[in-house]
């Protein structure tokens, strides 16, 4: 039987580069996780898939309290300094859920990207592919990045704050100046995407023998 989640993993990956696509790109991914584990019997890529879902789930989730929390929001504007405690009286369950909610959400997202990373070195090693390696290694590289750009956009912040740019390219090269660690971080995160998309689409059709689980990976 040949690989079917090697189109569906690369095709995932691509729909994830693209605008309001990729929110199916989660679903893909997630199914091409959780097939290539039980093709290979490698648990790590099944829960790859699976908190992939979690956090696709939470998600939407999310959306659907900002969502009804949007009326609440809405009576905030034009109210008096006396009347502004009303809305988030009001809204003191919802906040409540959405804090709550978007909290799970960060630690699943963390658990997720580092189970996708182990799964990119798992799966380099068991399929012979460098593809896969890059990606990982592209994937710690994201960590990496964001670490240490989001100190440099905070100080670049707080300094622009303190400055009055004048019209035209000043305001351009001062927005390149607070924005450029975050620009390297997408381009990181872009070639880990791309890396993936080839790891997937390289992938042979012909089954091998699946791999005894490994107690440590």
């Amino acid at each position: 039987m040949s690989r079917s989640y090697k189109w569906i993993g690369g095709i995932g990956y691509i729909l994830a580069l693209i605008p309001y696509a990729n929110v199916v790109s989660s679903i893909l991914i997630a199914i091409a996780w959780i097939m290539m584990g039980r093709d290979t019997r490698e648990k790590v890529f099944t829960i790859t898939g699976i908190f992939t879902l979690i956090l696709f789930a939470l998600t939407l989730g999310l959306m659907g309290v900002l969502i009804s929390a949007m009326p609440g929001l809405m009576m905030l504007q034009g109210l008096s300094e006396s009347s502004l405690l009303k809305p988030f009286q009001v809204l003191g369950g919802l906040l409540t859920v959405l804090f709550a909610v978007i909290a799970i959400a960060v630690g699943v997202g963390i658990a997720a990207f580092v189970l996708e990373i182990i799964s990119h070195f798992k799966a380099a090693k068991i399929f012979d592919n460098n593809w896969f390696k890059l990606g990982g290694w592209f994937r710690i590289g994201i960590a990496i990045a964001l670490a240490i750009s989001i100190p440099l956009v905070i100080a670049s912040i707080s300094s622009l704050a303190l400055t009055v740019p004048s019209p035209g390219p000043a305001v351009l090269g001062l927005l390149l100046s607070v924005l450029w660690p975050i620009i390297i971080v997408v381009i990181v995160a872009f070639l880990s995407t791309i890396f993936s998309i080839i790891a997937f689409f390289t992938l042979p059709e012909e089954p091998v023998e699946a791999a005894e689980p490994e107690e440590q990976f």
